[in-house]
């Protein structure tokens, strides 16, 4: 069950990539502002309640605010790396110079695209659960 007054990053936990990426993403979060989670780990009528379905989550990770806000791919990473003020000014370059935020776009996109493959490549174990 998704609680109130918490983030939320969810994540395919059937992508190597992006499980890899996950456990990055928990040991940057030493403040556990953060819960990081498969996608999988709720029952699709959860997520509903926030406009997003499994279909939305199997293409890009979702991140839900306490505020209740929906930020999907590259904007979802954005949102996290905007709550660690290390990353803030990296942020601020990402939207203030518009070609940045394209390059992060595709390369978000290319990535997401080719996730099965890329993780297989790295060896990191991806498709391995049953839809």
């Amino acid at each position: 069950m998704i609680r109130q007054n918490q983030d939320y990053l969810l994540f395919d936990a059937d992508c190597g990539i992006c499980s890899w990426s996950s456990e990055l993403v928990k040991q940057m979060d030493a403040k556990k502002q953060f819960v990081v989670e498969p996608y999988q780990s709720f029952p699709e009528s959860e997520l509903l309640k926030f406009g997003i379905s499994y279909e939305n989550c199997s293409k890009k990770l979702q991140v839900i605010t306490r505020r209740k806000r929906v930020y999907a791919g590259a904007f979802g990473v954005n949102y996290f790396l905007w709550q660690k003020p290390v990353f803030r000014l990296l942020v601020i370059l990402i939207y203030a110079l518009p070609v940045l935020l394209v390059l992060e776009l595709i390369g978000y996109r290319l990535i997401a695209e080719n996730r099965h493959r890329l993780s297989a490549w790295f060896g990191l174990k991806a498709c391995v659960l049953r839809r």
